[in-house]
């Protein structure tokens, strides 16, 4: 009557992933935004510019880069290219929560805390709580790796 104890299984967490129909359509949408985006920022590049005829083409040319970057997100949405924590590695996502952190840094030197300081202010406070989530994110993800 000695009967080996019965062994538990533990089950696997369910796949957090949206249904496939959801990330083609999301890419899809995303993607014609993107590139439309992306036509205005080359537009700013390759366009002369009186006003601006240093800074129209820098920023078009950032702007270009983020606009391809996008473009390739949407693209894995819509391929179904298998993600192993997220479309953004931990490295991205720190990187995108330091961007976050230097737009209060910018507007500092702008002058649009002067002119619009309770605005500043609460933009101020998301951007650090952006800043805060998108690393805590970060860790959680390669912590979720290790």
């Amino acid at each position: 009557m000695n009967e080996a104890p019965e062994q538990t299984q533990v089950e696997q967490p369910a796949d957090p992933s949206l249904p496939r129909l959801v990330q083609v359509l999301a890419g899809f949408a995303l993607g014609g935004i993107v590139l439309l985006c992306l036509a205005g920022s080359l537009m700013m590049v390759f366009l002369p510019n009186e006003k601006a005829p240093i800074a129209a083409p820098i920023g078009g040319l950032i702007m270009s880069l983020v606009g391809f970057w996008g473009f390739v997100k949407c693209v894995r949405l819509i391929a179904g290219k298998k993600t192993h924590g997220g479309l953004i590695t931990p490295s991205g996502l720190r990187l995108l929560g330091w961007f976050f952190l230097l737009l209060p840094i910018g507007g500092l030197f702008t002058g649009y805390f002067v002119t619009h300081t309770e605005r500043a202010l609460i933009q101020t406070a998301a951007y650090f709580g952006i800043f805060v989530g998108l690393r805590a994110l970060a860790s959680r993800r390669e912590s979720n790796d290790a």
